[in-house]
């Protein structure tokens, strides 16, 4: 297990606006949580390398100095969380977690897979499905990775949580059953020719249906107003018709 030692100092204030205050001079505001009590805190460029150092490892045990208040107070922390800046990818916060060296935690821990399968000579392709494992154990017990063994998987073989043996200290909270890795069939990729490239894009098919719908209803349109059209001339005949009737009764 890894252990580094960094360096913090007590925030009294929270907020974005202090959070900005304390990044435009070079820190990195962070919280403490756990153990009864959260805390607003920030990291020193210093401190911030100490943790580049090991990458940043969720895994890692981290031995905090506070100060604050006219005093200093030293305890273990776990990274929990981290916020990136989405277009600098500049770290903007950090999450840690109180814990004790005595208590047993639940940490997610890398997978990193060792060996080349014998299904790559086959033409296979090695596919990693489970990317971290999570191990209770006590905080310097944890180890910084898991290495699995591929060699032997040919094309169709898996490996899986219940084939990763470790220290009797160290339990896998996973299921057995889920899959680690394994090795499929390289599926070849199909290549446009230049014709089908060349072939009418749907948009314009589309397009073409629209017009001629628009087409027809027109000439349903069309029809229709032929048909209002001719009650009105059949009306006329019916108007003469009275006008008659009416001149016969004045005689």
């Amino acid at each position: 297990m890894e252990r580094v030692k960094i360096e913090a100092v007590l925030r009294e204030k929270t907020g974005k606006e202090t959070a900005k205050k304390v990044r435009f001079k070079g820190n990195i505001p962070a919280i403490v949580y756990g153990r009864g009590e959260n805390c607003a805190v920030q990291i020193s460029p210093a401190s911030l390398k100490v943790l580049n150092s090991v990458h940043f490892s969720q895994s890692a045990v981290i031995d905090m100095e506070l100060s604050g208040d006219k005093k200093k107070e030293n305890f273990s922390v776990l990274i929990k969380d981290m916020q990136y800046n989405p277009l600098t990818e500049a770290i903007m916060h950090i999450d840690f977690i109180r814990v004790s060296l005595e208590e047993k935690i639940r940490v997610n821990v890398p997978v990193v897979l060792k060996g080349e399968p014998k299904g790559l000579k086959e033409e296979g392709v090695l596919e990693q499905i489970l990317w971290q494992i999570v191990i209770e154990a006590l905080p310097l017990d944890i180890p910084e990775k898991v290495e699995v063994e591929v060699s032997h998987l040919g094309i169709g073989n898996s490996v899986h949580v219940s084939e990763v043996k470790l220290a009797d200290n160290l339990k896998i909270v996973n299921s057995p059953e889920e899959t680690i890795a394994t090795v499929v069939e390289k599926v070849e990729e199909i290549v446009a020719t230049a014709a089908d490239e060349a072939a009418p894009t749907g948009p314009e098919v589309i397009k073409e249906k629209k017009e001629e719908v628009e087409g027809e209803e027109g000439k349903e349109e069309g029809a229709k107003g032929k048909e209002e059209e001719k009650p009105k001339e059949e009306a006329k005949p019916k108007e003469e018709a009275k006008g008659k009737d009416a001149g016969k009764g004045k005689k």
